[in-house]
């Protein structure tokens, strides 16, 4: 990564803003600016099909006017066009009713920052075209090798993000980003039935990808391995989560520790701070500086500067996502509204080592739909999967439904894998439930 600070265009434009709202008149608001750039390439069975660029620019500006409050957003950034957004911003914000809770955070609170993680890739101003098809391409040549193989559709997305807040409570900071994501989702026949599966990788590097040649193999091995999936009969099983389904199966659970929810009484969680909710083998941590992370971050949408935040520490909570409008609601202290990077410490061994040992079970690969309520905590997922018999994989499974309820599930965590997933902001390992009612035929 970049060791050096990126000049922010989207700093400068937050700055200016500031400063027109104040001969406006409005003495607190706070100028959130995003500019991007990305790139999609996809290509289907040798050819390229799209070569798609975008650009998009974003300013929001959050108003603090007698009392009342409102966010404005516009996407025009010409000078005039802007001045008569945030004049009429203003106006309109005058005529809402008086909102006691909603003030910016305070100053000791306040991000002053400056590419603080250094997340800008310096080779990507020299990706072109051709470095995109070729990439692509040999996704795509990987997946198509075996003959069981109907079509593949392999994409490659790079981003490059400016995003700045500046506002009247001290806040000055901003964050220049690339991110890149290479895969592919492939369909293999099984007489009149068409399995598939994907395998996809984000980095914040180019250089940080996995090879294109091991990602279409590794999508074509998990759609054979689909082959013959059937459905099982019901009932209860110690239940194996691969790491790179356990983050959805995590992202129901964090439903509940949001402050909105809590507000509102939609959190089964609430009032729970400082009592056990979940095994031991559960540690929850929000961790924003790790750069490597696709949810890195050195402060948040308000502006507040970003740290690490414990939310569970063997199985007791500790935290919940409070911003600084809900936790003035609630009278509790701010933290944070919203997820960075998630990591669940203190794991080891990988998939085989956690299925051993296991006499009859099931590896979920990945969750299909389903629902999870934030204020029972019940949920029903569908799942999709193979077989454990004996410590080793056996055959494949598909249409089952994992049911239950988070206050007691993740009291039967039982084993936590060393293998957390490294391409998403959700770096969850492999989890081992025991007991876990599985619905089937």
């Amino acid at each position: 990564m970049s060791g050096k600070s990126v000049n922010s265009k989207a700093l400068a434009l937050a700055d200016r803003t500031l400063d027109l709202l104040k001969k406006a008149g409005v003495h607190q608001a706070l100028c959130s600016v995003r500019l991007s750039r990305s790139v999609e390439t996809q290509a289907r069975d040798g050819k390229i099909e799209k070569l798609q660029e975008a650009q998009s620019a974003s300013l929001t500006v959050h108003l603090y006017v007698d009392g009342r409050y409102a966010a404005h957003n516009t996407s025009d950034l010409r000078p005039a066009e802007l001045q008569a957004f945030l004049a009429d911003a203003v106006a309109l914000t005058r005529m809402l009713d008086p909102d006691p809770d909603r003030s910016l955070p305070e100053a000791s609170r306040a991000a002053k920052s400056t590419d603080a993680l250094a997340l800008f890739d310096p080779a990507y101003p020299k990706i072109d075209a051709d470095t995109r098809k070729r990439l692509v391409l040999e996704v795509d040549a990987a997946s198509r090798v075996d003959k069981q193989v109907i079509s593949a559709t392999a994409n490659f997305s790079d981003e490059d993000t400016d995003w700045a807040i500046a506002a009247s409570n001290g806040t000055r900071a901003s964050q220049r980003a690339t991110s890149y994501s290479l895969g592919t989702e492939v369909t293999v026949g099984d007489g009149d039935k068409r399995p598939e599966d994907w395998w996809y990788v984000g980095a914040r590097t180019l250089a940080g990808l996995q090879k294109p040649a091991e990602i279409g193999a590794e999508a074509t091995r998990r759609a054979i391995a689909r082959v013959g999936a059937k459905k099982d009969p019901s009932g209860k099983f110690t239940l194996v989560i691969e790491n790179r389904a356990a983050g959805r199966l995590v992202s129901h659970w964090l439903q509940a520790l949001l402050g909105g929810n809590l507000q509102q009484k939609r959190s089964f969680l609430d009032g729970k701070l400082g009592a056990n909710i979940a095994s031991p083998l559960l540690t929850l941590r929000d961790e924003p500086s790790l750069a490597v992370s696709m949810g890195a971050r050195s402060f948040d949408r308000e502006g507040m500067a970003a740290k690490p935040l414990a939310l569970v520490e063997q199985g007791v909570l500790k935290n919940y996502y409070l911003d600084w409008y809900y936790a003035q609601k609630l009278k509790m202290a701010a933290t944070t509204g919203s997820l960075s990077t998630l990591s669940l410490p203190g794991g080891s061994g990988d998939l085989a080592k956690l299925m051993a040992g296991i006499d009859r079970g099931i590896l979920v690969t990945s969750f299909n739909g389903g629902n999870s309520n934030s204020l029972t905590g019940d949920f029903s997922l569908g799942i999709q999967g193979r077989r454990i018999e004996k410590g080793a994989l056996a055959g494949p499974l598909t249409e089952m439904n994992l049911t239950g309820n988070h206050t007691t599930f993740w009291q039967t965590l039982r084993g936590v894998g060393g293998d957390p997933y490294p391409h998403s902001s959700l770096r969850m390992p492999s989890l081992v439930f025991e007991g876990a009612a599985v619905a089937g035929s």
